[in-house]
């Protein structure tokens, strides 16, 4: 199906999906950009609602394409070209694939104190930093993300664009209180911290860690700052004051990735 109304009853709700992480929220379903992150969502078995071309497919989409075709016998998977003005509407990507999808979000597990590595975002707004952190904690092998109060949503479009299928191989629960995830932490309950000891001169790691990482400008609120057992900084170059939350996070998740390869958690 062939659509270039703007007016479209499925073009206006997957303009509000785009556009708004509570109409994602509310309505249980969000936008995953791209070839990647729609396979992700296949091989995760997630359920694809409708799938949005542009036209003009490349190679890799009639491949998606097909194998969608043959996993959905019962064809419940609406499948439409949008008018390119359309489509750019619903992605701002620039030279994207030219493929979305509108997919299920899986449910959110059921939270229990962990005893496990995971990492808690805390007022974390931006979702290309959320999103950013969410693939950093994945690649790291960190597969518990907990999401406070005051993050951007981790299924809205804009985080599932930075995340690139990491969402499918995480356990993400939200709207967890700070102290509700450290509750019962089997392990150590860390802060990224420019206050804290020498991330790598520290001994540090032996035990399962619950990493707190705070906003873009403020950093951890008091009440997640109040739940950290210890505090670790990254040692910056004279003249630096701080780096981004992502960036922070991926250097302290791969320094721990590190030392759990290494067998030990002490300095180098």
């Amino acid at each position: 199906m062939r659509i270039t109304s703007p007016d479209n009853p499925l073009v206006r709700r997957l303009r509000r999906l785009a556009e708004s992480a509570r109409a994602c929220r509310d309505a249980g379903r969000t936008l995953a950009e791209g070839v990647h992150v729609i396979e992700a969502a296949l091989d995760a078995g997630v359920a694809i609602v409708t799938l949005v071309l542009r036209g003009g497919v490349s190679p890799a989409v009639e491949a998606l394409v097909a194998r969608l075709e043959a996993a959905d016998s019962h064809g419940r998977v609406k499948r439409v070209v949008l008018a390119p003005a359309l489509y750019d509407a619903l992605s701002p990507v620039e030279h994207g694939a030219g493929v979305l999808a509108e997919i299920e979000i899986p449910p959110a597990p059921d939270w229990t104190a962990l005893s496990v590595d995971a990492v808690y975002l805390d007022g974390v707004q931006d979702p290309g930093n959320v999103g950013t952190l969410l693939r950093t904690a994945a690649a790291a092998g960190v597969r518990r993300v907990i999401v406070g109060p005051g993050t951007a949503y981790a299924w809205s479009p804009k985080v599932m664009r930075a995340a690139m299928g990491a969402h499918f191989v995480l356990h993400i629960a939200e709207g967890v209180a700070a102290a509700d995830a450290a509750r019962g932490f089997e392990g150590t309950v860390l802060a990224a911290d420019v206050g804290g000891e020498d991330l790598y001169a520290a001994e540090w790691g032996r035990a399962p860690t619950l990493w707190l990482f705070g906003s873009e400008g403020q950093g951890l609120s008091p009440d997640a700052a109040a739940v950290a057992q210890r505090r670790l900084r990254i040692p910056l170059a004279t003249g630096v004051e701080s780096l981004n939350v992502a960036a922070a996070a991926a250097v302290c998740l791969f320094e721990q990735a590190r030392r759990r390869r290494a067998g030990r958690s002490g300095a180098p």
